[in-house]
């Protein structure tokens, strides 16, 4: 897998197209015309855009909590105060598209599940 690029959400609405777009190595815009959906993604949208880009995942979501184990490559969906949120996480890094790229996970998330990404 090559290297992720950091990529800030560029409306608080596009954190799941952000983390797409870091996986893909394209921009958010390219993302969202893919997704056709500026706003708010489900898990859903996020399995088509990945297939779209030929980036396997797994069938599922995991459950999960802030204690669990992290496979290698994966985007979070995490509860923040007042609203859901995606995070890649690749290799002990969160790629938070709020908040930037960091070794800890932002104070206020709490981690509800994962969806694994199978990188070679």
């Amino acid at each position: 897998m090559k290297k992720i690029s950091y990529i800030k959400q560029p409306t608080e609405y596009l954190c799941g197209q952000a983390c797409v777009a870091m996986l893909a190595g394209v921009t958010v815009e390219e993302v969202v015309s893919v997704m056709k959906n500026d706003k708010g993604t489900g898990k859903k949208d996020i399995e088509r855009a990945l297939d779209y880009y030929g980036i396997r995942q797994a069938k599922t979501m995991t459950k999960a909590d802030n204690t669990t184990v992290l496979p290698r490559v994966c985007i979070l969906k995490v509860l923040l105060p007042g609203y859901s949120h995606w995070i890649l996480y690749c290799d002990g890094t969160y790629y938070d598209p709020e908040f930037g790229a960091t070794q800890e996970l932002y104070q206020k998330a709490r981690i509800q599940s994962y969806l694994e990404i199978f990188v070679e």
